[in-house]
């Protein structure tokens, strides 16, 4: 029985610890969710010295987006001043203008990307005898998002349903090198070499971010044509649409998230780069778990429900698993109690009484056989011995009728003896 009870105790134990794991494991699963959500729906940005590594990483499901990248010094200063500056040195700024297209070729669409700075890798020095730096804003295009190509002179119209909101994670305009059936021309023949616009991500962001609806017209006039004269060039978007609500949390310069009109031409957009300076702005701010949670919750009201309702019902399955085992148990600790012989019962001074001639290692030894008996098998010997003290009292009976009989008998035939004579 005591093996028995130990097994159902491992069994509890075994349910209980499974339901933790369950917990513990949905529980990060949700916050590895929430850390995604922000990193995929953040701008991000880092820098490096020269002679430092410079690192860009997303998570999983993501690859990295590159937005603008600036490679040269500035007024302000991120790596130190050099100790003897060269004359006139002091408000000269310069960059690199091969910086964007060299972290193009080698972070672009990847999950993880390192690489050295150095300006051996731009080309020419652009101010030699100066501290430069790299910065990058980049952000993690998610593997599941929507693509929209739209033809020169035509308008390109982004919509979101409500209430999810637009995000841009890359635009180009020009033409890519062997994409012959994308918005074909039937006067010139597409350029042998890819002739790319990356700096039309910026005027579509500024058009589309955040918005439910956005509408751009394709045309020259709102890019820069960076293929020869008479090409036909295609705008190529890619994007998803996000919660509101995370859009608000993340960027909380977002102060209206209604439809924009058709945008005029490239004068219209800012400069990436700060004049003077030539430091890019830092537009995105990390959410921390908690507000990821919250927002998570006001966007998803069925399933935070759910997820509580589950939560209420496992704690009272093992709210009830756990009265069950401690009822169950004290069951059985009060019946084998119950069982036990008490040391002033009828039956133990019987015993005590039959077992004169015993020695006190054999009390010892039987006492401690009977401790040891179980509650069924103490059950069995009483019963037996309850049986065989009936069994007795019918032979004895038995015998007692027989001697009254045979007593009648003599009786009889002596007074028919006297009877005769």
């Amino acid at each position: 029985m005591s093996w028995t009870r130990c097994r159902r105790l491992d069994w509890s134990h075994s349910l209980l610890c499974l339901t933790l794991l369950l917990w513990t494991r949905s529980m990060s699963g949700l916050a590895d969710f929430s850390d995604y959500l922000s990193r995929i729906i953040t701008s991000h940005s880092a820098h490096a010295c020269d002679g430092q590594p410079l690192r860009l990483h997303c998570p999983r499901h993501s690859t990295i987006s590159i937005q603008s990248a600036f490679y040269g010094s500035s007024e302000m200063q991120l790596c130190g001043v050099a100790p003897h500056p060269p004359l006139g040195a002091h408000n000269h700024s310069c960059s690199a203008f091969t910086a964007l297209q060299k972290l193009l070729s080698e972070c672009q669409s990847h999950r993880d990307c390192q690489m050295p700075v150095n300006h051996l890798l731009f080309g020419k020095d652009p101010c030699p005898g100066t501290t430069k730096y790299l910065h990058v804003d980049y952000k993690c295009k998610p593997t599941e998002h929507k693509r929209h190509v739209v033809c020169e002179g035509q308008t390109m119209v982004l919509r979101c349903k409500p209430p999810r909101a637009l995000n841009i994670y890359a635009a180009v305009y020009g033409r890519r090198l062997g994409h012959t059936d994308t918005c074909p021309s039937h006067l010139t023949r597409p350029p042998p070499f890819e002739c790319l616009n990356h700096e039309a991500v910026h005027l579509v962001s500024k058009s589309c971010y955040s918005k439910q609806k956005c509408a751009v017209p394709v045309s020259n006039q709102t890019f820069r044509d960076p293929c020869f004269p008479g090409t036909r060039n295609y705008l190529s978007v890619i994007y998803s649409c996000v919660p509101q609500s995370l859009l608000r949390v993340a960027d909380p310069n977002i102060v209206s998230l209604t439809s924009s009109p058709s945008v005029g031409t490239e004068k219209d957009l800012e400069e990436p780069f700060p004049k003077g300076s030539r430091r890019p702005d830092n537009s995105g701010a990390m959410m921390s778990n908690s507000l990821l949670t919250y927002a998570y919750i006001k966007e998803h009201p069925e399933m935070a429900a759910l997820l509580f309702t589950s939560s209420v019902c496992v704690g009272l399955l093992l709210t009830l698993l756990a009265v069950s085992v401690r009822v169950t148990c004290r069951a059985r600790w009060v019946r084998d109690h119950r069982l036990a012989p008490k040391p002033g019962s009828p039956t133990v001074k019987y015993q005590e009484e039959d077992e004169d001639d015993t020695d006190e290692e054999e009390d010892d030894h039987e006492g401690t056989g009977r401790s040891l008996l179980s509650a069924t098998e103490r059950k069995a010997i009483y019963g037996w011995e309850e049986v065989t003290y009936v069994s007795e009292a019918a032979e004895r009976a038995e015998r007692i009728e027989r001697r009254e009989m045979i007593m009648q008998e003599i009786w009889m035939n002596a007074y028919l003896n006297g009877s005769s004579c």
